[in-house]
């Protein structure tokens, strides 16, 4: 990286440093470096192309592969293989994220004191909607059926013995450890959150900012005190969520009669840094020169 300009590297500085607990979650599953090498090779090659036609150039392979450091022949590979990876991640998680709200929010499934009602599985007695209705409603791909076992399954909702009714136990889902709504859950969340700084470090002032506020301790904190500070902030920003998730439903009717719809949302997280890792470039396996193959 001799020719790399300060700024570059900087850059590639800042980079290494947000890869290091994606890579983590891909050693842990056993993803080895030569399909993650081809995921990045494609991502590259396809949004450096994205990026020149937003700008309005025309841009041939021989272009392609100086701004991006790729042979044609790799670029001609890329764009020839079908692309399997954005099958793999189609989920259930939105569709089931987007019936919680709608069962905690829309009018027709809830109380008078906006509490969810317990629902039939078709109608209820009085003639209001049940769960068939909330799943066509929020989840139009999803066969009622489905839904219903995924979120008894999950503890999301239970059915009650006396009177058979379909209770919500839960406002948000959570996914089981490394499920398919779970990795959805993961990479969409990581993607908003960089989308958002990405957009802020642009030339974006005033208005055109989007809302990124970090606080904490200034001193840091006790270890004692992790527990206290965690439950302190899950009480407060659940609450917050919850009203938030309430007030949305005022843009629910309107985008209902939209012909174009933006996905937007905001999103909450506690942190708890990992200890430094700048230990992991002093790092090197047992028996190191003895396991180089000499060459000839």
């Amino acid at each position: 990286m001799s020719g790399t300009s300060l700024s570059n590297l900087r850059l590639l500085a800042g980079f290494r440093h947000l890869m290091v607990p994606l890579i983590r979650i891909l050693v842990r599953n056993s993803v080895p470096y030569r399909d993650f090498s081809g995921i990045l090779k494609t991502l590259f090659a396809r949004t450096a192309l994205d990026e020149l036609t937003k700008k309005g150039q025309h841009v041939s392979l021989a272009k392609l592969a100086i701004v991006t450091g790729l042979t044609r022949r790799e670029l001609a590979q890329v764009f020839s293989e079908e692309d399997m990876l954005s099958k793999a991640l189609a989920s259930n998680a939105a569709a089931i994220a987007h019936l919680l709200q709608g069962w905690h929010t829309d009018p027709d499934f809830t109380g008078p004191y906006g509490f969810p009602r317990e629902l039939a599985d078709i109608r209820n007695a009085n003639g209001q909607p049940g769960f068939a209705d909330l799943v066509a409603r929020y989840a139009p791909h999803t066969h009622a059926d489905v839904m219903s076992d995924e979120l008894l399954r999950v503890g999301a909702m239970e059915r009650l013995a006396d009177s058979k009714l379909l209770k919500v136990l839960m406002r948000t889902y959570i996914p089981e450890k490394m499920a398919p709504e779970l990795i959805e859950v993961f990479s969409r969340g990581v993607r908003r959150y960089v989308e958002t700084v990405d957009h802020n470090l642009g030339n974006h002032g005033g208005e055109e900012k989007r809302f990124e506020r970090w606080v904490f301790p200034d001193f840091g904190l006790d270890p004692t005190d992790w527990a206290k500070f965690r439950d302190l902030v899950n009480e407060r920003l659940a609450g917050l969520i919850d009203d938030l998730d309430t007030k949305f439903v005022d843009f629910n009717k309107a985008a209902q009669s939209s012909d174009e719809k933006l996905s937007v949302g905001v999103g909450f997280y506690v942190y708890k840094e990992a200890s430094d890792d700048s230990y992991l470039y002093s790092l090197t396996p047992d028996n190191l020169r003895e396991d180089i193959p000499k060459v000839s």
